[in-house]
């Protein structure tokens, strides 16, 4: 992996940033990456038979370009959110905070302790909680597993990252500007193995955000073996309402130039100014 800080996506090929990113996951890494802006990954169906060729048209199934084939799917066809194009022509996924959401299968990451989530969205509501990302049905039920909510409850203005090992462990991030409609370029760094904290870092378009931060109860045990749940929780609760315009998750440790430069890219997909 290149060390060196990159221009902006825009003065690059947006096939060599897409090698970039490929590169976080050349070494084994466990994770997945989507990407609406490719069609190509794109289909109607759950099954991956009907491609996706215009804006308005369903996506029940993304494929991870990670390479892990940690593919995202959704079988219910009212559930399944839809590719648009915002005024800029940047594809996104539109979840429509009532039944929208993408499942991927379990993805083992057992071997790790730390984990690296990038994503770049933009939230449409603060008047109910919408749970954009989980590893595992429900956090509170399952060590090993994570969430992210955006927001974080209703009529809040702030995200939040949560961890679980063998006790929750709490960090948000209140944005003085956060109210909604809002596009952000949000990464989340987990380290299972600290005691201060599970949640090591919230940024917001490539800055570190102040933590509200709750005790670690425990400081063994990496994550766990389960799907992710992109949307909604467990595919049943607290939907997402907002635009998906990038998702990446790592399992590793992401340092701090690959940071930059990731964020960077997902910051031209998602229309944010680093």
């Amino acid at each position: 992996m290149s060390t060196l800080i990159l221009p902006r996506p825009s003065t690059q090929p947006d096939l060599y940033w897409g090698k970039y990113v490929a590169s976080l996951f050349a070494n084994g890494e466990q994770g997945g990456w989507y990407d609406p802006s490719d069609l190509s990954t794109l289909f109607q169906d759950a099954a991956g038979t009907i491609p996706v060729t215009v804006v308005g048209q369903p996506v029940g199934r993304i494929l991870d370009k990670s390479g892990r084939g940690n593919h995202a799917t959704q079988s219910t066809a009212t559930g399944r959110p839809v590719l648009q194009q915002d005024a800029s022509g940047r594809y996104y996924l539109l979840f429509d905070g009532v039944d929208d959401g993408l499942i991927t299968p379990s993805i083992n990451l057992t071997a790790t302790e730390k984990m690296t989530v990038f994503a770049g969205v933009r939230k449409l509501r603060d008047s109910a909680v919408g749970i954009f990302l989980e590893l595992s049905a429900n956090l509170n039920t399952n060590a090993g597993s994570f969430l992210i909510t955006i927001p974080n409850g209703a009529n809040t203005k702030f995200a939040a990252a949560l961890s679980n090992g063998d006790s929750k462990t709490y960090n948000s991030a209140d944005y003085t500007d956060s109210a909604a409609p809002l596009t952000t370029v949000n990464t989340v760094l987990f380290d299972k193995a600290l005691t201060s904290a599970e949640v090591t870092a919230i940024r917001k378009n490539g800055a570190d955000q102040s933590l509200t931060r709750a005790p670690n109860g425990d400081t063994t045990g990496n994550f766990g073996n389960y799907p992710l749940f992109i949307g909604r929780r467990s595919g049943t609760q607290f939907p997402f309402n907002g635009r998906l315009y990038g998702l990446i998750v790592r399992g590793a440790q992401t340092d701090d130039l690959h940071l930059t430069n990731v964020e960077r890219y997902l910051a031209n997909k998602s229309g944010v100014l680093l």
